[in-house]
């Protein structure tokens, strides 16, 4: 369990360490007084400071969404015969109200935009549905090759979080592909192989080598698409512009696009990602059947959805409403002893 206070004293240690280390002096006596300085209580960092919050409002598990028909009931077979807590998506465990909200507005394909606060479970508000959609579509006999869903976000930092995510959820479903595109990205599976194993290594120290349905390379990408493409907004132009990269768009057959951190799209990068996403609709030949997912802690209240809706249309060129925007519910919690 992660000890906050351990935590940010660790932070303030490196934080510290990166200053010495980028402006060092030659002069031993004043770099120690340096070093002193900083580490004085309140100079650098101050707290930490907790935050306390009602909780969210509840709504249905997975397992309720299976019975009622809103969610494939291959979702109990996709982590494998793992104990139910041990599941990145916990089929008892109840989601929270938004969570649930986001599931049934992409069931009838609505463009959304959800605005709740930081640990509030904003990633699954669209990966849920998107697996959803592709554990029908297999339902279906119609999960073949062609991306399905792009992930965009605006720093490689938080793309590779959710490749963890992924890997995690689908570590036991070779059936769902995924991959990331950037810059990282290596051209052949060799390259990618060692570059992995150089990154991600097992508790012994050893180098662990990608999932059967983990697409690591540039050539393999293009070759045979993943269902669910991760990537920043930067690369995704570039994959626009050049040739044998535009191949991952072969035979797409996008139903998602989503767009984390939306409220970074502001200004000249917003422009640019606008007409980015109306080129790729433009080049995919189902546009018409994208769903839009945004996601930000900080797009405002209520009094701010005029301006959301706006904003989102504009980036997306496509349809919202007021409806369309999620936001997270809290209530008070309930003790036992009514006193308290």
């Amino acid at each position: 369990m992660l000890n906050p206070i351990e935590a940010s004293e660790q932070i303030k240690d490196e934080f510290i360490g990166y200053i010495t280390t980028s402006f060092q002096m030659a002069d031993e006596d004043y770099s120690e007084q340096f070093r002193k300085e900083l580490q004085r209580d309140g100079l650098v960092a101050k707290g930490p400071y907790l935050d306390v919050s009602d909780p969210f409002v509840k709504g249905k598990s997975l397992s309720s969404l299976i019975e009622e028909g809103v969610v494939s009931a291959l979702f109990r077979g996709l982590e494998g015969d793992i104990p139910d807590g041990e599941k990145e998506l916990q089929l008892n465990r109840t989601l929270y109200l938004h969570q649930e909200e986001a599931v049934r507005k992409a069931n009838d394909n609505h463009n959304m935009v959800v605005t709740t606060g930081t640990g509030s479970g904003k990633t699954e508000c669209f990966t849920i549905p998107i697996i959803n959609y592709l554990l029908k579509e297999k339902e279906q006999g119609k999960l073949d090759d062609g991306v399905r869903a792009i992930l965009i976000y605006p720093m490689n930092a938080l793309a590779n979080d959710q490749m963890k995510r992924l890997r995690a959820t689908l570590k036991n479903y070779p059936d769902i592909t995924f991959g990331v595109y950037n810059g990282d990205t290596e051209p052949t599976d060799a390259e990618g192989i060692i570059s992995y194993g150089k990154v991600y290594k097992d508790e012994n120290g050893n180098a662990l080598k990608p999932l059967p349905n983990e697409i690591i390379s540039r050539k393999t990408m293009q070759e045979r698409p993943p269902h669910i493409l991760v990537t920043n907004y930067a690369m995704l132009e570039y994959m626009m512009l050049r040739p044998k990269d535009d191949l991952v768009f072969s035979g797409a057959k996008l139903h998602f696009l989503v767009l984390d951190e939306a409220h970074t799209y502001k200004g000249a990068t917003g422009m640019e990602t606008s007409l980015l996403i109306r080129r790729l609709k433009a080049r995919i030949s189902n546009s018409n059947d994208v769903v839009h997912i945004l996601t930000s802690a900080t797009l405002g209240g209520k009094d701010a959805d005029d301006d959301i809706i706006a904003f989102a249309r504009t980036l997306c060129a496509a349809s919202f409403s007021s409806d369309d925007i999620i936001r997270s519910k809290t209530e008070k919690p309930k003790f036992e002893n009514p006193e308290i």
